[in-house]
C-alpha cells in the first residue's frame, strides 16, 4: 500500500460516525459537524526507530495528538462566528483570545486512539464544541451590538380544503352582522392552514369584511399560541455561508435575531442556531422541538453572505408571537440548508 492510499485509509479509520443528514463540512484535517457543532480534527504520529514498544507507542501517540491539536486549531481559525467575523479575525484582534483558543485546543477531547502497524504510526480524532467555553472566548457579549429591532408553506389540496373548510364555510355564508364585533377563535394548526387557504380565496373575492376578520383571527393564534422555537427554511437561498451565529433580518436590513433580548448565556452554550439538510427531520430536531414557527428565507443580505433576509410580513408575525420570541431568544433556531 502506498502512502496516499494508507492516509486515506487512516483518515477512514479516524473519521466520526454522522447522522446522514447532518450538515457537515470535510477538510484536510477533519471535518466540522455543524448539525451538532463539534469539530473534529484528525492527527497521526509515528516514532523514530530503535525505541522499544512501549516508548513508540508512548511518542507516537504524543506525536498524534500534536499534529491532531494543529489541525484543530487550523480548522476551528476558519470557523465562521458571523457574516463579517471569522474565528481568526477575533485571535487576530486580541492575543488574550488566542491565548484562550489555544487553551481550549490542548484541552480538546480525543474520541478515537488507535495503533497501526505494530506500533509504527498511531491516530487520534479530536473534538471540540463550537459551544460553551470556547464561543464564550471568541463571541464577546458587546462584540457586535445588535440593532433595535418566506412565506408559510402551507401546501393544501383544494379538495381537502373544501372538504376540511365545509364548517368554516358554513359559518360565513350567511354571515350575520352581529357578529363583526365578536372575536373568531382557531384552536390547532389545521383550521389555520384552512383559514390561509380560505384568505387566498377571499382575496380575489375583495370581501374585505370577512377577511379582515379572518386576518385578525390568525393574529390572535399566532399571538397566544406557544411554539417550541423558530424553523428558517433557507434551503433555496444561493450563497448563504454556515456560521455559528448568524443573523435574520427583515427586508428593511433590522436584525430580528440575534437581538437585544436574545440571552447572551443561551447562544454561548447553546451555539445560535443548529443546521439540517431537510425540512421534515428539522421540525422534529430537539432545538425546535415539536411545534416550531415556520418561516422562509428569500435570500442573503447584500454582501453578508451569514445574514439572511425574512419577509417584513414574517418578521412582523414573530415580532407578535411571544411564544415565538421566548424560543427564539433562547437560541431555539434552526436552519434548513441545501449546500
Amino acid at each position: 500500500m502506498d502512502k496516499r492510499n494508507l492516509m486515506l485509509s487512516l483518515l477512514l479509520l479516524g473519521s466520526h460516525a454522522a447522522l446522514a443528514d447532518d450538515v457537515i463540512k470535510e477538510t484536510a484535517g477533519g471535518s466540522i459537524n455543524w448539525s451538532e457543532g463539534v469539530v473534529y480534527a484528525n492527527g497521526f504520529g509515528t516514532a523514530k526507530p530503535g525505541l522499544n514498544a512501549a516508548q513508540r507507542r508512548l511518542l507516537s501517540r504524543r506525536a498524534a495528538i500534536v499534529d491532531g491539536q494543529r489541525n484543530l486549531l487550523e480548522m476551528t481559525k476558519g470557523v465562521r462566528l458571523t457574516s463579517a467575523t471569522k474565528v481568526v479575525d477575533a485571535m487576530v484582534k486580541d492575543s488574550v483570545i488566542a491565548t484562550r483558543v489555544e487553551g481550549i485546543i490542548k484541552g480538546a477531547v480525543s474520541l478515537k486512539e488507535k495503533e497501526i502497524y505494530q506500533n509504527d504510526i498511531f491516530s487520534v480524532t479530536l473534538a471540540m464544541p463550537m459551544a460553551g467555553k470556547f464561543l464564550r472566548a471568541v463571541w464577546q457579549k458587546d462584540s457586535e451590538t445588535p440593532q433595535s429591532a418566506g412565506n408559510l408553506r402551507w401546501h393544501v389540496d383544494i379538495n381537502q380544503f373544501v372538504a376540511s373548510g365545509s364548517a368554516l364555510l358554513d359559518r360565513f355564508q350567511f354571515f350575520p352582522r352581529a357578529w363583526a364585533d365578536d372575536v373568531f377563535v382557531l384552536n390547532n394548526d389545521d383550521e389555520v392552514k384552512t383559514t390561509q387557504r380560505l384568505l387566498e380565496w377571499l382575496n380575489s373575492t375583495n370581501t374585505q369584511s370577512i377577511k379582515q376578520h379572518l386576518e385578525q383571527a390568525i393574529i390572535q393564534y399566532e399571538t397566544n399560541s406557544v411554539f417550541s422555537g423558530l424553523l428558517v427554511n433557507a434551503s433555496t437561498v444561493g450563497g448563504f455561508e454556515l456560521a455559528t451565529i448568524p443573523k435574520l433580518r427583515n427586508e428593511d436590513g433590522e436584525v430580528i435575531y440575534p437581538s437585544e433580548s436574545t440571552s447572551y448565556d443561551d447562544i454561548v452554550n447553546k451555539r445560535g442556531v443548529s443546521y439540517d439538510f431537510d425540512l421534515q427531520d428539522a421540525i422534529r430536531n430537539k432545538r425546535v422541538a415539536t411545534t416550531p414557527f415556520i418561516i422562509n428565507a428569500r435570500s442573503t443580505y447584500k454582501s453578508l453572505a451569514s445574514d439572511l433576509v425574512i419577509s417584513n410580513e414574517d418578521a412582523e408575525r414573530i415580532t407578535r408571537s411571544t411564544g415565538t420570541r421566548e424560543a427564539m431568544n433562547k437560541a431555539g433556531v434552526l436552519i434548513v440548508v441545501a449546500i
